[in-house]
């Protein structure tokens, strides 16, 4: 039997003293569970707690661990979480009747572990040990689909190979993820997407046409991907580079603000972008300020030019954004101009002057004056 001492275990669940006394006083048994304790053997930080119990009812005891956390606990369908500095703590109700039966209702091997609070574990650790992402059971995938991006999400993250028949039913099954509620699929994605190993779990995907359930596999760039990946982790910007299609996206419910950067890439006219002079491409940066660093790595991926990629960053570097706050709407309005889409429209037009240093602060109203009045 594996052990995890109680001193790791007290550096790495920060009330531990107590859960250890709640256990005592209601004659418990409290485990950590799932994927904490694969994490605390890998040594890699927690930022989840899992925690379930025999001989008491799980959502007594979150009220109780609250309670002393001076935290509230949130109840779900069969849990309850609890938020506390930086920590998500979920503790479950057992699955079946007892820890033995609750581990093996897990998703995979690396997962389906506890550990009492006296440090022994339940469960084999071999699996970790050996860096291979397995199946606990062959209807894993059937009880929770997603379970099947998140294999990939787990070889991106950790490194690990999965193994032969867990690939061959995240094949088979892979229609399965359709009947997944979006919003899981997209966490998943997220995740992955921040994996040190990622181009281990692309390779996975497109090898076993995993998505091909919504799109065409062709549709997927890996490479683009995985170049983007060094330079970035911008979430919307990789997700454009990797899938070509559209629907998909649409489908996963990103952010408004992720959907408007999308769309922001895919209207970007690159030939004429190419052909234009270094004023309009100054013009081009000054609009798209906010983004256009991504914009500068879209580029240069999406349409493989470095050489424009590297001109607007230099013109990018050339603007004074600084300079161009010195004229605002008081001014227009001692002006006598009126709130309008011409307002606006001459805002624009002198902060860019402003920001290429076409233009200075002090013959601002002069150059209104001359232009619009």
């Amino acid at each position: 039997m594996s052990i995890i001492s109680v001193e790791i275990l007290k550096k790495n669940i920060p009330f531990y003293d107590i859960l250890k006394n709640i256990e005592e006083n209601h004659n418990a048994k409290i485990y950590i569970v799932g994927g904490c304790i694969r994490d605390i053997l890998l040594n890699i930080p927690l930022h989840d707690i899992d925690i379930t119990a025999e001989n008491i009812e799980y959502t007594y005891l979150a009220k109780m661990l609250g309670k002393h956390l001076k935290a509230y606990a949130v109840s779900f369908k069969d849990n309850m979480r609890i938020m506390k500095d930086n920590l998500i703590i979920d503790i479950s109700k057992l699955r079946g009747l007892s820890i033995y039966e609750d581990v093996q209702k897990r998703d995979f091997t690396i997962n389906n572990l506890a550990c009492s609070l006296d440090g022994n574990i339940i469960g084999s650790d071999a699996d970790i040990n050996n860096k291979i992402i397995r199946l606990v059971y062959d209807n894993a995938f059937d009880d929770d689909a997603v379970r099947i991006i998140r294999a990939f999400r787990f070889s991106a993250t950790l490194g690990f190979i999965i193994e032969e028949n867990t690939l061959n039913q995240a094949y088979q099954k892979r229609s399965l993820i359709k009947s997944c509620a979006k919003e899981r699929i997209l966490e998943e994605l997220r995740k992955m997407f921040q994996g040190k190993y990622l181009e281990k779990s692309l390779n996975y995907i497109s090898e076993y046409n995993i998505f091909d359930v919504f799109f065409e596999s062709s549709k997927l760039d890996n490479q683009k991907l995985l170049s983007a990946y060094s330079k970035t982790s911008d979430f919307a910007l990789l997700l454009s580079l990797w899938c070509k299609d559209y629907n998909f996206i649409e489908y996963l419910g990103l952010t408004a603000k992720e959907y408007k950067q999308i769309n922001e890439y895919l209207k970007i006219d690159y030939n004429n972008l190419k052909s234009s002079d270094d004023k309009a491409l100054k013009y081009f940066i000054f609009t798209h300020a906010d983004l256009i660093k991504n914009i500068i790595i879209y580029i240069k991926i999406n349409f493989s030019d470095d050489n424009l990629a590297e001109k607007l960053n230099i013109l990018y570097n050339e603007l004074d954004f600084n300079k161009s706050k010195a004229v605002n709407g008081g001014i227009l309005l001692s002006l006598g101009f009126k709130p309008s889409p011409l307002f606006s429209e001459i805002i624009n037009q002198v902060s860019f002057l402003l920001a290429i240093n076409e233009l200075n602060k002090d013959n601002i109203e002069e150059y209104i004056k001359n232009r619009w009045c």
